[in-house]
């Protein structure tokens, strides 16, 4: 009896695998992973040569994997078995306190900050015609969340001291934070927790800017960002928010790589990556004309990911903000899109992107 319980298990076993290659071999291949924010793997070219040298085993091992069907679903069974069975303190090095999610990024990698200062200070050395320099460091989910969760995290005292060596103005921005003013699901901060942080810049720059209330808001259902996907476990969307006002409506935006585009976009919110409604995400350059402003201030912006939701709200002080995001242009092409005469510089950054410093070209 015992024996035919085993084979009985075996054969379905067997059934459900022959079943699940069998929708492998017959469900169209998919482009991206969207939960992943990536590309998945396609299937490799049978070459003699691919065959002698082993890549084409491991190629096609990794285009299994990406494409087998119900992987998403396979994904969140797994990260539920390590969370809840197995105990385990992160899955993928997602981890989650208080109902929020954040990624490990430890330790400090010292020589990486220190590629990003010099490339600072580079830019400043080569442009004396800026007017004022200055630079910020945006901290990561990690430097709330991991003291309190038991977590690792790089050491940002020594990063702190290690950024004092760029030759322009502090502003420190670490006291206005807390873990509430970043999405549960993703990296970003939130728009509408970031004015106190928008005042702090342009009260330091010397600009004009506005406060909460001379905002509106406009938010969408539903957001699920980068974390979300990377852990797999089953979280729960959460509202995205645009502030609006006169400036953004009037407010003409010109991508070096795209043409004009808008300051918001709600098209992007259901594309591979939500938190590109603010200014499309990830440019090399971007420029964003306030004509409701004539005192001519130009501020170029140097910056990642995070600025894309901040840019908007620096604006009323500047005529013109230039945003330069190093990872997709070189600095020595600066000179031929941006005038540094009398501009200021403001060097924005999350200390994640200290950690890899070597991005920046």
């Amino acid at each position: 009896m015992e024996k035919r319980k085993q084979n009985a298990v075996i054969a379905v076993l067997g059934l459900l695998l022959a079943g699940l290659f069998l929708l492998q071999l017959l469900l169209p291949d998919a482009a991206l992973s969207y939960s992943e924010r990536r590309a998945l793997a396609e299937r490799p070219e049978l070459t003699v040569e691919g065959v002698f040298s082993g890549d084409y085993f491991s190629d096609l091992e990794t285009y299994l994997l990406d494409q087998f069907p119900f992987r998403d679903s396979f994904r969140s069974l797994k990260a539920l078995f390590q969370y809840y069975v197995l105990g385990m303190k992160d899955n993928n090095d997602i981890y989650m306190v208080d109902g929020s999610l954040s990624k490990l990024d430890y330790p400090l990698k010292e020589s990486q900050a220190q590629l990003a200062i010099d490339k600072f200070n580079a830019i400043l050395e080569s442009h004396p015609q800026i007017g004022a320099a200055y630079y910020a460091l945006i901290p990561d989910k990690n430097y709330f969340l991991a003291p309190e969760g038991g977590y690792p995290t790089l050491d940002y005292e020594k990063l702190l001291t290690m950024a004092g060596d760029i030759d322009a103005s502090y502003i420190d921005l670490l006291a206005l934070l807390d873990a509430s003013d970043y999405y549960r699901t993703d990296s970003h901060w939130r728009q509408e927790c970031i004015v106190p942080v928008a005042q702090a810049l342009c009260q330091a720059m010397g600009t004009a800017t506005y406060g909460l209330d001379d905002y509106r808001t406009e938010s969408h259902q539903g957001f699920r960002g980068v974390y979300a996907g990377q852990s797999a476990l089953p979280v729960a969307g959460e509202d995205m928010t645009i502030l609006l006002s006169d400036v953004t409506d009037s407010a003409r935006v010109e991508s070096l790589e795209h043409g004009s585009m808008p300051v918001y976009n709600w098209e992007d919110f259901s594309g591979v990556d939500p938190y590109d409604v603010y200014l499309s995400g990830a440019e090399a350059l971007i420029t964003l004309e306030n004509p409701l402003c004539g005192n001519g201030r130009h501020l170029i912006l140097f910056r990642d990911s995070f600025s894309s939701s901040i840019a908007p709200l620096l604006l009323p002080g500047y005529s013109t903000v230039t945003m330069v995001d190093l990872r997709y242009i070189s600095s020595a092409l600066l000179d031929e899109y941006v005038d540094f005469t009398d501009a200021d510089v403001l060097f924005l950054y999350s200390t994640g992107m200290f950690n890899a410093g070597a991005t920046l070209k």
